[in-house]
């Protein structure tokens, strides 16, 4: 599969685009950061309040960081397309790109699961509420996920091939 989308990607006119224009890349870089810092700072408080720490913030008000975090993965989404244009050759068999990109799936379901079950479940706690044994083991997982992401998409550079 990879293989088929990084020979998409190499006959592309986005890769060429990205290839040579040569400030791209650490702009992209730089968005990836924000979107990272949004995403990963939305979550940590909200999976934190979640599994039933910070309980002086209400559950509903974490709610309110819902729109950075959606906001933080889409930077993230689009700029790591275009990494993976920018340089499929090297994406497509590097093991820290493939692990990222399981964990990066595994969260999605998570937050499915979250947007499904746990959700509702939260509505109604109160700061002196404990969390659902189910919101607990989401925001943990999430946790996990999220924090597994952020390393071995650090360790991309690094690791090589599998």
């Amino acid at each position: 599969m990879w293989g088929y989308l990084a020979q998409f990607a190499a006959d592309s006119s986005l890769n060429l685009w990205i290839a040579e224009t040569y400030w791209l890349w650490p702009v992209l870089e730089i968005i990836h950061f924000i979107g990272l810092t949004l995403l990963l700072g939305g979550l940590l408080i909200i999976d934190l309040r979640m599994a039933g720490h910070i309980r002086v913030v209400k559950p509903a008000v974490t709610h309110q960081l819902l729109p950075f975090v959606i906001f933080g993965f889409a930077l993230n989404l689009v700029t790591g397309v275009l990494f993976f244009f920018g340089d499929p050759g090297r994406y497509s068999i590097n093991i820290g790109f493939q692990v990222k990109m399981v964990l990066v799936l595994i969260a999605g379901l998570n937050a499915l699961l979250y947007h499904w079950k746990v959700s509702p479940l939260m509505e109604g706690l109160t700061e002196d509420s404990s969390s659902p044994l189910l919101a607990r083991c989401t925001a943990y997982t999430s946790l996990a996920m999220w924090t597994g992401v952020l390393l071995t998409g650090r360790l991309i550079p690094y690791v090589g091939t599998g």
